[in-house]
């Protein structure tokens, strides 16, 4: 619409300028070099727009030929940086799609096209990680370093490199210095904290685990529980060593995480070592109220050695009336009943959990020593029976055969510190590797022994003869599944 009446208005303004010249024709006199001429003047303006025309066109031809080098050359370069961005578009999806050898031609030819050396080494190298060729990958990562703009992802593609091969030293090293370059980049973070951990450097990594938590990079949550961990294992590695600082450590890490059994373990241990009952009591309890664990109740019976036997089990006792609804403050309960031969205390406490299955070996073979207690020989072999074939308890995987707690690696507290951290859920290692779990019951629960009527006290003793003091605990018998299991031991169970 305004298209057409700009056309109208330019018509009548034409036929107006038309009428105008007609009714007023004037003359145009020209002089120069001598040489006079008269027109009609609406020509003579004719001829000089014409003129003007023709001037303007052929100065615009004089300078398109004397620019025409430089425009080829600005036209050459925009070719070449649009070739090259095509190979950069088709290097980075065959990258993304996996296709490794195709991305690297690309690359090599975006590299070759763009004058970019920063961003075509980059896309090379992620092209040659593609690839899988590694080698190619680590040089132009480590030609990047030379660059300020690129070395941080220069440090970021050669610790992932470094991990791939199992390099754990140069993967610390360069996420150690990618941290201190950029301790903001979340990954650096977690770069350096995984190598820490993969290297066992607990006491690195702890401290590694401060920084992450003051810049965000870590809830403070998960952050105690991780720490927690880092802090029992450093002071399980040096408690022979310095039982002092690990002591501290263990004692640390059960205010970081009261209910990590580790730590309360460890703590309990030392510090009843260092004579410093109440505060080794006062863990464990603390312990026990947020999750208790058999490892916890072992060390909590022999924090004083002096004790009577009736003292210790009193104690076992106020130690389960912390969390008297617990499965394992109810099994607590069964041992002491049976180490005391209290046959109503401990058909009280397994009584529930009989009537709840799975029914664990552990349970099986102390409902055997409360039947052998009660006089029902028939009754205890069938528990027996049931314990040799029922499921075992993850818990006590984590006592060993020499009645150590928690005698893990470095890579089960590797895994510890995420599962833990992050989830708050214990592992047992041991357990899931199938290694020998640690024993059940008290030693006094023998089934091929004696007959033992309603009330009967029993004696135990160790093999050298010595009486014992404390609630004990044995190998159970194993699964005839179970590899380590000889024949003969098969048809002694038989």
């Amino acid at each position: 619409m305004i298209r057409l009446i700009l056309t109208v208005v330019l018509c009548v303004v034409t036929a107006a300028l038309a009428v105008f010249f007609t009714l007023n024709p004037g003359t145009m006199t020209i002089q120069f070099l001598g040489v006079n001429a008269e027109m009609p003047f609406i020509l003579g303006a004719a001829a000089l727009l014409v003129t003007t025309f023709l001037l303007v066109v052929l100065w615009w031809v004089i300078a398109k030929v004397w620019a025409a080098p430089d425009a080829f050359r600005n036209y050459r370069k925009r070719q070449r940086r649009e070739q090259g961005f095509d190979a950069l578009e088709r290097a980075l999806i065959a990258s993304a799609s996996g296709q490794g050898a195709l991305a690297v031609r690309q690359a090599s030819r975006a590299e070759a096209l763009l004058d970019r050396p920063a961003l075509s080494r980059l896309l090379a190298a992620r092209a040659a990680e593609a690839a899988g060729d590694l080698d190619s990958a680590q040089l132009h990562y480590e030609a990047m370093l030379e660059d300020a703009k690129t070395r941080l992802v220069a440090r970021r593609g050669l610790a992932s490199i470094a991990e791939t091969r199992g390099d754990d030293l140069a993967a610390l090293t360069h996420a150690r210095d990618a941290f201190d370059q950029a301790g903001q980049a979340r990954w650096a973070y977690e770069a350096l904290f995984a190598a820490q951990l993969r290297q066992g450097r607990w006491a690195e990594a702890e401290r590694s685990l401060a920084e992450g938590e003051r810049r965000d990079h870590v809830a403070k949550d998960v952050a105690g529980r991780m720490r927690a961990v880092l802090l029992t294992a450093e002071g399980r590695r040096i408690e022979d060593s310095e039982p002092d600082a690990a002591a501290r450590l263990a004692d640390k890490a059960c205010d970081a995480s009261p209910g990590f059994a580790p730590a309360a373990e460890l703590a309990g241990r030392l510090l009843a070592d260092q004579r410093r009952h109440r505060r080794a009591a006062e863990v464990i309890e603390n312990a026990w109220r947020h999750e208790p664990h058999p490892a916890l109740a072992k060390v909590y019976a022999g924090l004083r050695k002096s004790d009577s036997k009736t003292k210790r089990a009193e104690r076992l006792r106020g130690l389960a009336a912390l969390n008297p609804d617990h499965r394992e403050s109810r099994l607590l309960l069964a041992e002491v009943a049976l180490e005391q031969s209290n046959l109503e205390a401990a058909r009280a406490a397994l009584a529930p959990l009989l009537d709840q299955p799975p029914v664990s070996a552990r349970l099986s073979t102390l409902a055997a020593g409360m039947e052998q207690l009660a006089g029902d020989d028939g009754a205890a072999r069938r528990h027996m029976a049931r314990a040799a074939h029922a499921p075992g308890e993850a818990d006590w995987s984590d006592i060993d055969e020499g009645g150590r707690a928690f005698a893990y690696t470095d890579a089960d507290w590797a895994r510890m510190v995420e599962v833990w951290g992050r989830e708050a859920r214990l592992i047992h290692p041991r357990h899931e590797r199938y290694e020998i779990p640690a024993a059940a019951a008290p030693e006094s629960i023998l089934i091929e022994g004696p007959k033992a009527g309603p009330g009967a006290k029993t004696e135990t003793k160790s093999d050298s003869g010595a009486d014992k003091t404390a609630p004990s605990y044995y190998e159970p018998s194993r699964a005839p599944d179970d590899p380590g299991v000889d024949q003969a031991e098969a048809a002694k169970r038989d």
